[in-house]
């Protein structure tokens, strides 16, 4: 369940209230994981004037997940883990994702296709 701002304002001819993007909380939710979530991060990117925000999981269920993080829509899921998913970075450009599990690795992940670049032992 995230929680996106929301406040209500009157514009000058009408009575009713006009939804904008400040004050009150409204809850998304974003289905998908099985288990309790460890880490959650927001990593916002500006390409061509545009900005977008993404959010990746590391969950208890083994499958770490990236969503948009304006609508809580599902991307994708980056399967491979063993074990629960305890923590989960996107780099900058959010290209890669990076893992660790308590199955004892970290992977490197390309997240616009999910493949698993790289696994490490810890």
């Amino acid at each position: 369940l995230l929680y996106l701002s929301e406040s209500t304002t009157m514009a000058p001819a009408t009575p009713e209230p006009i939804a904008s993007t400040k004050g009150r909380q409204i809850p998304i939710v974003c289905p998908g994981h099985t288990r309790p979530l460890a880490e959650l991060q927001f990593r916002s990117v500006h390409e061509n004037d545009e900005k977008r925000t993404f959010l990746v999981s590391a969950c208890h269920d083994k499958m770490p997940m990236l969503r948009d993080a304006a609508t809580g829509d599902w991307i994708g899921t980056f399967a491979g883990h063993k074990g629960a998913v305890w923590s989960c970075r996107l780099d900058p450009a959010a290209l890669l994702a990076g893992t660790a599990s308590g199955d004892f690795s970290v992977k490197v992940w390309d997240a616009i296709t999910g493949s698993s670049l790289y696994s490490f032992p810890h």
